[in-house]
Protein backbone atom coordinates (compact mmCIF):
# COMPACT_ATOMS: atom_id res chain seq x y z
CA UNK A 1 0.00 0.00 0.00
CA UNK A 2 1.42 3.40 -0.98
CA UNK A 3 1.78 6.28 1.44
CA UNK A 4 -0.89 8.23 -0.44
CA UNK A 5 -3.37 5.36 -0.03
CA UNK A 6 -2.66 5.06 3.70
CA UNK A 7 -4.68 7.38 5.96
CA UNK A 8 -2.52 10.08 7.52
CA UNK A 9 -3.29 8.86 11.04
CA UNK A 10 -1.72 5.48 10.16
CA UNK A 11 1.45 6.93 8.65
CA UNK A 12 4.67 6.91 10.64
CA UNK A 13 5.33 10.55 9.73
CA UNK A 14 2.38 11.68 11.85
CA UNK A 15 3.58 9.69 14.85
CA UNK A 16 7.06 11.11 14.40
CA UNK A 17 5.79 14.70 14.32
CA UNK A 18 2.73 14.68 16.59
CA UNK A 19 3.68 11.89 18.98
CA UNK A 20 1.37 9.04 19.97
CA UNK A 21 -1.63 11.37 20.36
CA UNK A 22 -1.58 11.81 16.54
CA UNK A 23 -3.29 15.20 16.63
CA UNK A 24 -2.75 18.95 17.00
CA UNK A 25 -2.31 20.08 20.58
CA UNK A 26 -1.68 16.64 22.04
CA UNK A 27 -2.24 16.24 25.78
CA UNK A 28 -2.04 20.01 26.34
CA UNK A 29 -5.39 20.52 24.63
CA UNK A 30 -6.91 17.48 26.33
CA UNK A 31 -5.88 18.84 29.73
CA UNK A 32 -7.16 22.29 28.80
CA UNK A 33 -10.62 20.83 28.10
CA UNK A 34 -10.68 18.82 31.33
CA UNK A 35 -9.74 21.91 33.32
CA UNK A 36 -12.88 23.65 32.08
CA UNK A 37 -15.37 20.97 33.13
CA UNK A 38 -16.24 19.04 36.25
CA UNK A 39 -15.48 15.38 35.76
CA UNK A 40 -15.08 13.59 39.09
CA UNK A 41 -12.10 11.36 39.79
CA UNK A 42 -13.01 7.77 39.01
CA UNK A 43 -15.50 8.85 36.35
CA UNK A 44 -16.24 6.60 33.37
CA UNK A 45 -14.75 8.32 30.32
CA UNK A 46 -14.81 7.10 26.72
CA UNK A 47 -12.23 8.13 24.13
CA UNK A 48 -13.88 7.81 20.71
CA UNK A 49 -11.24 7.18 18.06
CA UNK A 50 -8.61 6.24 20.62
CA UNK A 51 -5.95 5.29 18.08
CA UNK A 52 -2.84 4.06 19.86
CA UNK A 53 -4.45 4.48 23.28
CA UNK A 54 -2.26 7.42 24.35
CA UNK A 55 -5.15 9.53 25.62
CA UNK A 56 -6.79 6.62 27.44
CA UNK A 57 -3.54 5.94 29.26
CA UNK A 58 -3.15 9.66 30.05
CA UNK A 59 -6.71 9.96 31.39
CA UNK A 60 -6.19 6.96 33.65
CA UNK A 61 -2.73 7.82 34.96
CA UNK A 62 -2.92 11.62 35.17
CA UNK A 63 -6.59 12.25 35.95
CA UNK A 64 -7.71 9.10 37.75
CA UNK A 65 -10.56 8.37 35.34
CA UNK A 66 -11.84 4.90 34.47
CA UNK A 67 -11.08 5.59 30.84
CA UNK A 68 -11.55 3.24 27.90
CA UNK A 69 -11.44 3.68 24.15
CA UNK A 70 -12.89 2.55 20.85
CA UNK A 71 -11.37 2.75 17.39
CA UNK A 72 -12.16 1.22 14.01
CA UNK A 73 -8.50 0.82 12.99
CA UNK A 74 -7.29 -2.74 13.54
CA UNK A 75 -3.76 -1.62 12.78
CA UNK A 76 -3.68 1.09 15.43
CA UNK A 77 -5.28 -1.05 18.11
CA UNK A 78 -2.75 -3.80 17.40
CA UNK A 79 0.05 -1.32 18.14
CA UNK A 80 -1.54 0.01 21.35
CA UNK A 81 -0.53 -1.24 24.83
CA UNK A 82 -2.26 -4.57 25.42
CA UNK A 83 -3.20 -3.73 29.01
CA UNK A 84 -5.48 -0.83 28.07
CA UNK A 85 -9.28 -1.33 27.74
CA UNK A 86 -9.55 -0.63 24.02
CA UNK A 87 -12.23 -2.06 21.73
CA UNK A 88 -12.61 -2.35 17.98
CA UNK A 89 -15.77 -0.35 17.28
CA UNK A 90 -17.17 2.54 15.29
CA UNK A 91 -18.41 5.88 16.63
CA UNK A 92 -21.78 5.25 15.04
CA UNK A 93 -22.34 2.01 16.99
CA UNK A 94 -20.79 2.19 20.47
CA UNK A 95 -20.92 -1.20 22.26
CA UNK A 96 -21.87 0.22 25.67
CA UNK A 97 -24.99 0.49 27.81
CA UNK A 98 -27.21 3.57 27.86
CA UNK A 99 -26.23 6.40 30.25
CA UNK A 100 -22.95 4.74 31.21
CA UNK A 101 -20.32 7.45 30.70
CA UNK A 102 -19.72 10.64 32.63
CA UNK A 103 -17.79 12.07 29.69
CA UNK A 104 -16.81 11.38 26.10
CA UNK A 105 -13.69 12.72 24.43
CA UNK A 106 -13.61 12.78 20.63
CA UNK A 107 -10.38 14.28 19.36
CA UNK A 108 -9.74 14.85 15.65
CA UNK A 109 -12.26 12.13 14.73
CA UNK A 110 -15.81 13.44 14.20
CA UNK A 111 -14.91 15.19 10.92
CA UNK A 112 -13.95 11.75 9.54
CA UNK A 113 -17.21 10.01 10.52
CA UNK A 114 -19.51 9.51 7.49
CA UNK A 115 -22.74 9.75 9.53
CA UNK A 116 -22.10 12.44 12.11
CA UNK A 117 -25.76 12.65 13.11
CA UNK A 118 -25.80 8.99 14.06
CA UNK A 119 -22.51 9.30 15.94
CA UNK A 120 -23.78 12.24 17.99
CA UNK A 121 -26.97 10.31 18.75
CA UNK A 122 -24.77 7.47 20.04
CA UNK A 123 -22.79 9.93 22.18
CA UNK A 124 -26.04 11.13 23.73
CA UNK A 125 -27.26 7.57 24.30
CA UNK A 126 -24.22 6.42 26.26
CA UNK A 127 -23.72 9.67 28.20
CA UNK A 128 -25.33 10.22 31.59
CA UNK A 129 -27.64 13.16 32.17
CA UNK A 130 -25.41 16.24 32.59
CA UNK A 131 -22.60 14.22 31.00
CA UNK A 132 -19.84 16.07 29.16
CA UNK A 133 -18.87 15.82 25.49
CA UNK A 134 -15.45 17.19 24.49
CA UNK A 135 -14.73 17.54 20.77
CA UNK A 136 -11.50 18.83 19.26
CA UNK A 137 -11.42 18.83 15.49
CA UNK A 138 -10.90 20.60 12.20
CA UNK A 139 -13.59 23.13 11.33
CA UNK A 140 -14.42 25.31 8.35
CA UNK A 141 -13.16 28.88 8.70
CA UNK A 142 -13.46 29.87 5.06
CA UNK A 143 -16.10 27.55 3.62
CA UNK A 144 -16.97 27.65 -0.06
CA UNK A 145 -20.60 26.71 -0.60
CA UNK A 146 -21.80 24.10 -3.05
CA UNK A 147 -25.16 24.48 -4.76
CA UNK A 148 -27.10 22.88 -1.90
CA UNK A 149 -25.35 24.98 0.73
CA UNK A 150 -23.16 22.09 1.81
CA UNK A 151 -19.52 21.23 1.51
CA UNK A 152 -18.21 19.92 -1.79
CA UNK A 153 -15.68 17.37 -0.54
CA UNK A 154 -16.60 14.09 1.10
CA UNK A 155 -14.20 14.26 4.03
CA UNK A 156 -14.12 17.80 5.37
CA UNK A 157 -13.65 20.03 8.39
CA UNK A 158 -16.75 20.36 10.53
CA UNK A 159 -19.40 22.93 9.75
CA UNK A 160 -19.92 24.34 13.25
CA UNK A 161 -23.45 25.50 12.47
CA UNK A 162 -24.49 22.00 11.45
CA UNK A 163 -22.63 20.45 14.39
CA UNK A 164 -24.36 22.76 16.86
CA UNK A 165 -27.74 21.91 15.31
CA UNK A 166 -27.09 18.17 15.60
CA UNK A 167 -26.05 18.55 19.24
CA UNK A 168 -29.20 20.53 20.05
CA UNK A 169 -31.37 17.96 18.30
CA UNK A 170 -29.87 15.34 20.59
CA UNK A 171 -30.52 17.20 23.82
CA UNK A 172 -27.09 18.79 24.28
CA UNK A 173 -26.09 22.40 24.64
CA UNK A 174 -22.73 23.92 23.84
CA UNK A 175 -20.95 25.39 26.84
CA UNK A 176 -17.86 26.73 25.08
CA UNK A 177 -15.97 26.81 21.79
CA UNK A 178 -12.34 27.84 21.54
CA UNK A 179 -10.20 28.32 18.46
CA UNK A 180 -6.83 26.55 18.52
CA UNK A 181 -5.91 26.89 14.86
CA UNK A 182 -2.35 27.83 15.77
CA UNK A 183 -1.83 24.23 16.92
CA UNK A 184 -2.97 22.95 13.52
CA UNK A 185 -0.63 25.33 11.73
CA UNK A 186 2.28 24.24 13.91
CA UNK A 187 1.63 20.55 13.20
CA UNK A 188 1.22 21.25 9.47
CA UNK A 189 4.56 23.03 9.40
CA UNK A 190 6.28 20.10 11.10
CA UNK A 191 4.66 17.63 8.70
CA UNK A 192 5.69 19.64 5.65
CA UNK A 193 9.22 19.94 7.02
CA UNK A 194 9.22 16.14 7.44
CA UNK A 195 8.27 15.71 3.77
CA UNK A 196 4.48 15.23 4.04
CA UNK A 197 3.79 17.71 1.24
CA UNK A 198 0.17 16.66 0.59
CA UNK A 199 -1.03 17.63 4.08
CA UNK A 200 -1.70 21.28 3.20
CA UNK A 201 -3.14 22.32 6.55
CA UNK A 202 -6.13 19.98 6.20
CA UNK A 203 -5.40 17.08 8.53
CA UNK A 204 -7.08 14.00 7.08
CA UNK A 205 -9.08 15.46 4.21
CA UNK A 206 -7.86 16.54 0.82
CA UNK A 207 -7.23 20.12 -0.20
CA UNK A 208 -7.86 20.77 -3.86
CA UNK A 209 -8.46 24.17 -5.46
CA UNK A 210 -12.15 25.05 -5.46
CA UNK A 211 -13.36 22.87 -2.60
CA UNK A 212 -14.42 23.78 0.94
CA UNK A 213 -11.20 22.65 2.61
CA UNK A 214 -8.99 25.56 1.58
CA UNK A 215 -8.70 27.18 5.02
CA UNK A 216 -9.52 24.86 7.92
CA UNK A 217 -9.12 25.80 11.55
CA UNK A 218 -8.88 23.71 14.69
CA UNK A 219 -11.27 24.11 17.60
CA UNK A 220 -12.27 22.70 20.96
CA UNK A 221 -15.97 22.35 21.71
CA UNK A 222 -17.50 21.40 25.06
CA UNK A 223 -21.14 20.36 25.28
CA UNK A 224 -23.35 18.94 28.03
CA UNK A 225 -26.33 16.60 27.99
CA UNK A 226 -29.28 18.68 29.12
CA UNK A 227 -32.19 16.28 28.66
Amino acid sequence: MTSAATPLWERSVLRDTAGTTLRPGGFALTDRAISLVRIPQGANVLDVGCGLGATVEHLRSEHGFRACGIDKSVRQLSEAPSDLPLTLADASCIPCADSFFDAIICECVLSLVPDQQRAIAEFKRVLKNRGTLIITDLYQRDRRQSGDGGCSCASSPLDLGKTEKMLMQNGMHIKSIEDHSKMLAELAARLIFAGESDFRLTGNCCSRPGNCCSRPGYMMLIAEVSS
